[in-house]
């Protein structure tokens, strides 16, 4: 038993939980702006990924709002931060891994525009 609680760990480790902010020190799939307010761009977003069966989670950022995909075994698979500044919505989409990330989740961000 406890060699399999051993391997499960040594598994979690090396498999690890990505934080945001690694997630967020990757190069961003996708940079951009929206004609929306911060909170209908990313109502828009939440919505299409939440009602597809993704669960959704969000933190305040200072001038918005981040949009999160969580993984399942800690951290996150997909962040979308999206911002108003000067009077302007703009946005960056991060994925932890893009080649093993649906493309949904860039398709959505651009039909939300």
């Amino acid at each position: 038993m406890k060699k399999v609680v051993g391997i499960l760990l040594v598994m979690f480790a090396v498999t690890g939980c990505k934080s945001l902010d690694s997630v967020r020190a990757t190069k961003p799939v996708n940079i951009g702006g929206s004609d929306k307010s911060v909170n209908s761009f990313s109502s828009c977003v939440s919505g299409k990924w939440a009602g597809n069966g993704t669960p959704v989670t969000s933190l305040p950022l200072e001038n918005g709002i981040s949009i999160l995909v969580p993984q399942a075994m800690g951290g996150y698979d997909v962040v979308l931060d999206v911002t108003e500044n000067n009077g302007k919505t703009s946005y960056v989409l991060y994925e932890r891994v893009p080649s093993m990330t649906s493309d949904s989740y860039e398709k959505t961000v651009l039909s939300c525009r």
